[in-house]
């Protein structure tokens, strides 16, 4: 087998890019991850996460993922600042419907995206067998001799007016949300995927603040959920370097949360309960707000195509993404890396080569539970954009009124929303005899409204 053969590429170097690289440097001599910015010798924002200043969460089940491919990364997140929150426990967390009860339900770390990609990259670095090929652009595909597949890619540097080949036998698209793997198929011949999308029209204000040393309280995090009803709501998290991190969110024409700072803390103050305003008003601006609005679920169906090019992977945001609000991207990404992990072992570079069309279904199905979480949700708002919800669904959204109104008395079932919400559970974990038995038991008229909540509860 020759030394292409051996090769794997990887376009895209964000937290989809270094773990599928990992993961495939297991069974690969060399993988080369080609990135198309400069990338900071430090953690700080670049334009290829434009997402980047916004709220990121990493789930328990992600980071457990994540650390399976890169031993010890928890450590180096935590050395450097990120916290540990159980979840809701150390938050203050508004449903639509109450107070979530401050048990302990899964795990999150919080950091910024910058130190999560920058932690990453730098682990990944000391394998000798990744290499990472930055400031240069994937411009097309390969195809092998034989035609029946992709045997590398096309690649220009900055400053060069000619691409240049870089063979391999294995090519992973982890470039995100601006993927041209589509046009570079359909020219090679090969069909367009079906694509989903859903679209609530959120946005997003992010910025960074330093609470006063004064501050005193008995939580380490805030969220206010939106609602169709309420469709405003923001989250404070504790993040590197002694900062907290304030984001606002909301969908509808009247519910876009602003950057200007002279109302960024009156959005804040006309949320359902005034807890984030509180923490926030004393409090010491950092950064300038910024904003984010590409929020629309989009899922490009590569794994049902009925021909596929052998040697060719689509992952991450390029394959499924999700609306961040739900905190699913990171973790997703982790759990497809480490299955792809998992069904190459023991397998050589050829005969994942001829796989691939396997393992693109492998990656995809890591993404279902996610979509049907954050799609379901955001088919609640009118204003949604995509197929409309049948009444399948509008029945799980009865049901799942009733688990959320049922979960902010009973600490059971609290547990499990956030188990199936951190992706620890599969979403039937809901829909068990005994989680049905606990949800009828506690069954009370799942309303919401606009007016304060009432006090947060305290640490159970």
């Amino acid at each position: 087998m020759g030394d292409v053969d051996d090769h794997a590429i990887v376009i895209g170097a964000g937290v989809s890019g270094i773990l599928a690289a990992r993961a495939l440097a297991r069974r690969f001599a060399r993988v080369t991850i080609v990135e198309r910015d400069t990338l900071p010798q430090e953690p700080a924002f670049r334009p290829g996460i434009p997402q980047s200043p916004q709220i990121h969460a990493f789930w328990k089940h992600g980071v457990d993922c994540a650390e399976h491919l890169l031993p010890g990364l928890t450590r180096e997140l935590t050395d450097h600042g990120a916290h540990r929150l159980i979840v809701p426990r150390d938050f203050l967390w508004l449903s639509p419907v109450g107070w979530f009860p401050r048990v302990s339900g899964t795990a999150d770390l919080t950091c910024s995206r910058a130190l999560v990609d920058w932690t990453l990259r730098r682990m990944a670095a000391a394998d000798d067998r990744i290499e990472i090929l930055e400031g240069s652009q994937v411009t097309g595909l390969v195809p092998s001799p034989d035609g029946d597949g992709v045997k590398g890619v096309h690649v220009r540097g900055a400053g060069t007016a000619e691409p240049r080949v870089l063979g391999a036998g294995l090519v992973a698209d982890a470039s995100g949300r601006r993927s041209e793997a589509t046009g570079w198929l359909t020219e090679l011949g090969y069909p367009s995927p079906a694509v989903e999308r859903y679209d609530a029209a959120f946005g997003y204000s992010s910025r960074y603040y330093k609470l006063p040393d004064s501050s005193v309280q008995d939580w380490k995090a805030i969220y206010i959920q939106t609602s169709p009803n309420t469709p405003r709501g923001g989250v404070l998290v504790p993040v590197e370097g002694g900062r907290w991190m304030a984001t606002l969110l909301g969908c509808g024409e009247e519910s876009i949360p602003p950057t200007r700072d002279d109302r960024f803390l009156a959005y804040a103050r006309s949320l359902r309960s005034p807890v984030l305003y509180d923490a926030l008003r004393e409090a010491e601006p950092l950064s300038d707000a910024q904003a984010f609005r590409n929020t629309a679920n989009e899922w490009r169906h590569y794994e049902s195509l009925d021909r596929w090019p052998r040697g060719f992977m689509v992952l991450g945001d390029a394959l499924c993404r999700f609306n961040p609000v739900y905190g699913q991207g990171m973790t997703v990404a982790a759990m497809s890396a480490k299955a792809i992990a998992d069904e190459i072992d023991g397998m050589d570079p050829a005969r994942i080569r001829r796989d691939s069309a396997r393992l693109q279904r492998v990656a995809a199905a890591q993404s279902a539970n996610a979509w049907g979480l954050a799609t379901g949700e955001d088919l609640r708002f009118p204003w949604t954009r995509g197929r409309p919800p049948g009444a399948k669904v509008r029945l799980l959204h009865q049901y799942m009124d009733h688990v959320v109104a049922a979960g902010n008395v009973d600490p059971a079932t609290c547990r499990t929303i956030f188990r199936v919400f951190g992706m620890n559970v599969p979403p039937t974990a809901l829909f068990r005899p005994s989680a049905i038995t606990r949800v009828v038991g506690r069954w009370r008229a799942p309303t919401t409204s606009s007016a304060p909540a009432g006090s947060p509860p305290p640490i159970a």
